[in-house]
């Protein structure tokens, strides 16, 4: 299996680029269900990778003596 590799910015602002994306979604396609729906599975994938490089950087830190 082949490792994806992304450069470090780009890495960095991949859930703001889903959270834009998102809401973009909402503001355009808001009316119809598949907007709103594709529109909140962005938003809530941005907040998932966020909530989860957080709990990351938590333990990261914990776990330094």
């Amino acid at each position: 299996m082949q490792k994806i590799w992304l450069p470090a910015w780009l890495y960095r602002l991949l859930p703001l680029v889903q959270l834009l994306a998102g809401l973009l979604l909402l503001a355009i396609f808001g009316d119809d269900p598949l907007g709103r729906l594709g529109g909140l599975l962005l938003c809530a994938a941005a907040a998932l990778i966020w909530a989860l490089r957080a709990r990351g950087r938590k333990n990261a830190t914990a776990r330094k003596p």
